[in-house]
């Protein structure tokens, strides 16, 4: 049973990443989509992805490092998706703030996992915390919004969940390992 949730999270980690890597791509291409859209999209991207980092901690990988802050993100992931579901006109300003937001606390819980990858004796570490650090700058990018064209915005949220996805596609690969003998 622990191999079968291991790979349920591995495998749900790479397809949210998929689907991460298509969004950006989206967001950059696509100008307006309709609020309502945006908001059920996210909220059930958010909520997915909740779902996948609560089973990643519920599953007892052999090194207990990609999966290790899951939990709470996980629940707070699935609350925020619920959130923007329901309230798709009120919490249409605040989209963008809060995916940056996501994105920025997810790296710097991957810069731990890299830190604590590095302890581990990884040497792949760095690579994580390359991708970590560009991710939260791009997470801060997306709250302060420096740049107030909209084509501008779109590309530097594009990007960020560009990276978002490639960030955790990375820490995946390097620190999930299973035990084929299982």
């Amino acid at each position: 049973m622990k191999l079968t949730k291991l790979r349920a999270a591995r495998d749900g980690y790479m397809m949210i990443s998929v689907i991460f890597y298509i969004s950006g791509i989206l967001y950059m291409a696509v100008n307006h989509v309709p609020t309502h859209t945006v908001c059920m999209f996210s909220g059930c991207l958010l909520i997915a992805y909740g779902i996948v980092k609560i089973l990643g901690y519920l599953s007892d990988d052999l090194y207990c490092l990609a999966f290790q802050y899951d939990l709470a993100c996980g629940l707070l992931l699935m609350v925020t998706g619920c959130i923007v579901m329901m309230g798709s006109q009120r919490i249409q300003q605040y989209l963008v703030p809060g995916l940056g937001m996501l994105i920025l606390v997810d790296a710097l819980l991957k810069i731990q996992t890299a830190k604590d990858a590095r302890a581990f004796g990884l040497e792949t570490w760095s690579w994580i915390l390359a991708a970590s650090i560009a991710a939260a700058v791009f997470g801060v990018l997306i709250i302060v919004r420096p740049f107030e064209t909209p084509q501008i915005i779109h590309v530097i949220g594009g990007l960020g969940l560009m990276l978002e996805g490639f960030m955790n596609h990375l820490t995946v690969l390097q620190t999930v390992k299973i035990n084929e003998k299982e």
